[in-house]
């Protein structure tokens, strides 16, 4: 059953340079409990929903931000379900994915279920997952073999691939998305019209799924039977152990190769396949690369994909797996079995660590400054437009956040002095509100749903809570200049 984690999760350095810039990093957990995590892997696994740093998740594999940037969406691979966490109120809620069965034990709430009811829907080892700019998310069903669709509704459909009554099909079919087949897919990501580019793993191929004639065609790579190492024309070109996949600015598709001795990231631009960053014998030929010459390590350089600085100056990988492009164009690489976040920096072709302890692949789990830090098997990357990024740390049970530190001798800008209180809190029938400022009020429970609001609010204010359930809530005052929220526990 556990084919691919086999690989992923079990599976299992030197010369470090800067390349990105002198900017440093902070790394902090977003979310995830990690009050046990000192007892060993898996210690910290489970299901709970809540306060972000009380949640508990179970191989956050893929993660993906909404259009906003207000959420994210996690794909809890071992939970068979999905989480989305609210960055403004750090809470953690599940998104879909049937949960009335998941304390009974590991993968006890396998299954493949459509359902309106977004609740009600099943799932089997989700690993990749998407967001469009409508903000519908789409998930690697991995095991069920499909690509699933979440609406803004909640509805749970098939997006793509071949089901009959409930019974999925393994297999390399293009064709209309009903009767189209795959293999274990394992990444996604869309562009700005809809359409899907998916690592078919499995097949060893990238797919895309159309949004305008719901096809699926495969891009590059020669099916199941053949693995291999070739660069050149996408029709000749093949891949193997694919798993991450982002767009660039220009249109081109990335890929990384994370299975033993294929330990590469390749570039589809131009219906040409080539190496773009990583150890290449051959370099940018369309020749094979024999695969027993590529090896994996730990070293960062400047990428040149030559043979005469074979173990020097290559850049070398152990498993990367998750890629992500920065608002600047630098792609973001995890490195999973090297436990660091490597990049690599578009302006001069350097591949760099920007957060991890490098100077030994150290599994662990540390939070603080960016060359301290320490993750264990790092999968999922996003970037957001504030110059953050996010880590699914598999192996920790967490997802991550790395945010830039101010330059030396430069301070942080200041929020203004604005003020929120609240008394009592917790509350059990009123609830007094007294605020610097005036405009609209929220009252928002641990999902982001608003269960009481006041458009014209002026403080001081005084809110009945005799009506509203017991709970975690969030009160938001917002106005034109300003936002201030305050956490609030209602009694009974």
């Amino acid at each position: 059953m556990y084919k691919i984690k086999s690989v992923i999760l079990f599976s299992l350095c030197i010369l470090s340079i800067s390349g990105y810039s002198q900017t440093h990093y902070n790394v902090s957990n977003l979310a995830g409990d990690t009050a046990n995590i000192y007892l060993g892997p898996g210690s910290n696994a489970g299901y709970r929903d809540g306060v972000a740093s009380q949640a508990l998740f179970n191989s956050p594999a893929g993660i993906a931000l909404d259009p906003t940037g207000n959420y994210m969406y996690v794909a809890d691979v071992q939970n068979n379900i999905i989480r989305k966490i609210s960055l403004l109120f750090n809470s953690v809620s599940t998104l879909a994915g049937d949960t009335t069965d998941i304390k009974k034990g590991l993968d006890s709430n396998i299954g493949y279920v459509n359902a309106t009811n977004p609740l009600a829907a099943k799932f089997n080892n989700p690993w990749g997952i998407c967001v469009d700019k409508t903000g519908n998310v789409y998930i690697a069903d991995t095991y069920n073999n499909v690509i699933r669709k979440i609406a803004t509704s909640g509805t749970v459909t098939t997006y793509a691939g071949r089901d009959i009554a409930g019974t999925t099909f393994i297999g390399y079919v293009d064709g209309p998305d009903s009767l189209a087949e795959f293999s274990s897919p394992l990444s996604l990501t869309v562009d700005t019209a809809g359409n899907l580019y998916v690592t078919d793993y499995g097949n060893n191929v990238i797919r895309e799924i159309s949004a305008s004639t719901h096809m699926v065609t495969t891009i590059t790579g020669q099916g199941p039977d053949t693995i291999g190492y070739v660069n050149g024309p996408t029709n000749i070109a093949q891949l193997y152990g694919i798993y991450g996949i982002a767009l660039g600015k220009a249109g081109a598709i990335y890929v990384s190769q994370f299975t033993s001795n294929y330990n590469a990231i390749r570039r589809v631009c131009q219906d040409t396949v080539t190496t773009y960053a990583g150890y290449d014998y051959i370099g940018f030929d369309t020749n094979v690369v024999l695969w027993q010459l590529i090896p994996n390590g730990y070293q960062n350089a400047k990428n040149t994909y030559g043979i005469a600085s074979l173990y020097t100056t290559d850049v070398l990988f152990n498993d990367p797996t998750g890629i992500a492009f920065d608002t600047a164009g630098n792609l973001l690489i995890a490195d999973e079995y090297n436990n660091v976040i490597r990049i690599f920096n578009a302006a001069d072709s350097v591949v760099s660590t920007l957060a991890g302890n490098d100077t030994a692949s150290i599994t662990g789990y540390v939070n603080g400054v960016d060359t301290v830090a320490e993750f264990y098997s790092p999968m999922g990357l996003a970037a957001d437009k504030k110059g953050n990024f996010y880590v699914a740390d598999l192996g920790n049970n967490t997802i991550r956040k790395i945010s830039p530190q101010p330059p030396l001798g430069v301070s942080p800008v200041k929020k203004p002095s604005n003020t929120l209180s609240v008394y009592p809190n917790p509350c059990s029938n009123r609830l007094n509100i007294i605020s610097s400022f005036n405009g609209k009020a929220d009252l928002l429970d641990l999902t982001g749903r608003v269960v009481w609001t006041n458009t014209n609010f002026k403080s001081p204010y005084v809110l009945s809570t005799s009506d509203i359930s017991p709970g975690v809530y969030f009160l938001r005052i917002t106005s034109s200049s300003t936002t201030e929220i305050k956490k609030i526990e209602v009694l009974k």
